[in-house]
C-alpha cells in the first residue's frame, strides 16, 4: 500500500508538471565579443508574461560542458516545471549559454578561448532582452553555475554587481589568490604547494588550514594567459573582485554557495574560504551549504532545487516601467540577433 501511495504521489507530481510545462528550445545569438555566435538553451514558462516581463536566471555549465548540460544531465526542465506547477517558485525564464572552456573571463588579448565575460554580460543579455518579454532591471536578473560555471557566476556577479540581484555557486571552482613568492612557480609546483599547505597540525588536538591554490591549472586552457599568468589570475579572481567592490561600497548581490563534502577536487575548501572572507568583510547576505555528495550531476540536480528557491526569494518588485540599463551604443552591424531554433 505504501509503495502504491508513493507511486501515486510521484505520478501526480509528474502530471502537474506536464500540465504546466514550459517551452525549451536551443537558440543561437550573435556575439560581437566572440566575433561569432553564442548558443543557449532557453526555458520559457507557460502562459503570457507579466507586464514587467519574466525574471531571468542565467545558468552556466562547467568545464567540458555546453549549453545542453543542464537540460540533458541536470534535467532542469522537469525540475522547473514541477516547482512552478506546485507553486514553490514564481515563473521565470532560464537561459543556459554555451561558454566553452573560457572560464567566463575575457582572454582574447592573451590568446585564450575568447571574451566570454563580455559575451555573457553584454551580448547575450542584450539579445535575450531584445527577443523575449523579460525584465531589464537588476531585481529581475540572477546568475548561477556549477564548477567552472560556479566560479564564472561569482565572477560575473561581483564584476557587475549592478546587473544581478543574486548569484549562486554549485561546487564552484574557487581558489584563493596565488602569493607573490609563487609567481615564478610552475603549475605543478603550485599544485604541490597547495596540497602540502592546506592542513597544518599545530598540536595533536589542533589543525589549522592554509592557502587554497589552483590545482587544475592545465584546465584553464589559456583563459589566464599562455603560459599561465598568476598575476592575471589574481586580477580576475573572485577574492580580488570581492575586495574591490567592498572598498567601493557597492551593493552586492545576495550570494548562495554550496558544495559536496566528498568533492573529488576538494572544492569545499574554496567554498568555505570564500564564505569566511565574505563574513569577515561583514557581508550579510551570503549563505553556505556543505552537503553530502561528490563532484557529480546527481548532487547538482538535487542542489539546484534549493538554488531556485533562493533565487526566487531574491526577486524584487519590478519598476513601474521596464528600465534599460545604460549601455554604450553599438554599431548597426553589431546589434544582437536571434537565429531560428536549431
Amino acid at each position: 500500500m505504501k509503495k502504491l501511495l508513493v507511486g501515486a504521489l510521484m505520478l501526480a507530481g509528474f502530471l502537474a508538471g506536464q500540465a504546466h510545462a514550459g517551452q525549451l528550445s536551443r537558440q543561437v545569438f550573435d556575439s560581437p565579443a566572440l566575433n561569432g555566435q553564442i548558443p543557449a538553451m532557453v526555458y520559457v514558462p507557460e502562459g503570457p508574461a507579466p507586464a514587467a516581463g519574466w525574471p531571468v536566471l542565467y545558468l552556466l555549465h562547467g568545464h567540458d560542458g555546453n549549453e545542453r548540460s543542464w537540460t540533458d544531465l541536470g534535467h532542469i526542465q522537469t525540475t522547473l516545471d514541477g516547482l512552478i506547477a506546485r507553486g514553490e517558485i514564481a515563473k521565470l525564464m532560464v537561459v543556459m549559454p554555451g561558454g566553452g572552456n573560457g572560464w567566463y573571463v575575457d582572454s582574447e588579448d592573451v590568446g585564450g578561448p575568447g571574451d566570454f565575460e563580455t559575451a555573457i554580460t553584454r551580448d547575450l543579455v542584450r539579445a535575450i532582452e531584445a527577443a523575449y518579454p523579460v525584465r531589464r532591471d537588476r531585481g529581475g536578473r540572477s546568475i548561477a553555475g556549477l564548477s567552472m560555471g560556479g566560479f564564472g557566476a561569482l565572477r560575473l556577479a561581483l564584476g557587475h554587481p549592478e546587473r544581478y540581484v543574486s548569484v549562486a555557486s554549485l561546487s564552484g571552482a574557487i581558489w584563493q589568490n596565488i602569493p607573490a613568492e609563487e609567481f615564478g612557480a610552475t603549475p605543478e609546483r603550485i599544485a604541490e604547494f597547495e596540497r602540502a599547505e592546506y592542513f597544518h597540525r599545530v598540536d595533536p588536538q589542533t589543525v589549522t588550514v592554509g592557502r587554497i591554490l589552483p590545482s587544475v591549472i592545465s584546465h584553464f586552457g589559456g583563459a589566464f594567459g599562455r603560459p599561465f599568468d598568476p598575476r592575471r589570475f589574481n586580477q580576475q579572481n573572485i577574492f580580488t573582485l570581492l575586495e574591490k567592490q567592498r572598498q567601493a561600497g557597492a551593493t552586492l548581490p545576495a550570494m548562495y554557495i554550496t558544495c559536496g563534502d566528498d568533492d573529488s577536487l576538494n572544492l569545499w575548501q574554496g567554498a568555505i574560504s570564500f564564505y569566511n572572507t565574505a563574513k569577515a568583510d561583514r557581508i550579510k547576505d551570503v549563505q553556505l551549504r556543505i552537503t553530502d555528495g561528490g563532484h557529480v550531476w546527481s548532487l547538482w540536480a538535487a542542489e539546484i532545487v534549493d538554488v531556485l528557491h533562493f533565487v526566487d526569494g531574491k526577486w524584487t518588485t519590478p519598476p513601474a516601467k521596464p528600465v534599460m540599463e545604460p549601455a554604450p551604443p553599438m554599431a548597426e552591424r553589431d546589434q544582437p540577433r536571434r537565429s531560428s531554433p536549431l
